[in-house]
């Protein structure tokens, strides 16, 4: 079976010098600041959700209906992946096989900040009639005036914040792939003066 998790860079540090490799110090600095970006995006996703929800008149538009699935599917993930940067933190070893887990993290946070971003965007061009035109009237009418626009506004602002920290964990997963693809580890490889 391969080396995984950091096993393999202490295994060659080890050969490299001769000497018996000192146990694996864990390095949970990107395994935290993925964690604090999930609970960041868990958070606002929820509430981008939850506030599309109970606002009726928007429900009635498909732009807010498509910000509602998206923003629940995002924290949906974000809960699932903050659990998992949570083990990582705690215990130094990934949930899957290594290699597997970091292209999952990758890929998902990739499709699935794309598809809140597509959200937030529709969402936002439809809320923008909000305020004034033609849609306004509508909106106005059927939610009661100002109060309704600032609700639409505060959905639409937390759906582009929830992109925006899956944007920055798919900017740390990136970096972790990499790393791995040119190591053979996500973590960085043990210095020389570590022995």
């Amino acid at each position: 079976m391969p080396l995984q998790n950091g096993a393999r860079a202490a295994a060659e540090a080890q050969w490299q010098h001769g000497k018996p490799a000192a146990p694996p110090r864990r390095r949970a600095g990107a395994a935290v600041a993925l964690l604090l970006l999930r609970v960041a995006a868990l958070c606002t996703s929820a509430a981008a959700a939850a506030l599309a929800a109970t606002h009726g008149a928007a429900l009635r538009r498909a732009p807010f209906r498509f910000l509602l699935a998206a923003d629940a599917i995002v924290a949906v993930y974000s809960a699932f992946e903050a659990a998992a940067a949570a083990w990582e933190a705690a215990t130094g070893a990934t949930l899957l096989p290594e290699a597997m887990q970091l292209w999952f993290d990758f890929g998902h946070d990739q499709g699935f900040g794309y598809m809140a971003l597509a959200a937030a965007a529709v969402a936002a061009r439809d809320a923008a009639s909000c305020g004034g035109g033609g849609g306004g009237r509508e909106w106005r009418s059927a939610a009661g005036g100002a109060a309704a626009c600032a609700r639409a506004d505060a959905a639409v602002a937390l759906g582009f914040a929830g992109f925006a920290f899956l944007a920055l964990a798919a900017l740390v997963t990136g970096f972790r792939v990499a790393r791995f693809l040119a190591t053979g580890s996500r973590s960085a490889p043990p210095s020389t003066s570590d022995y």
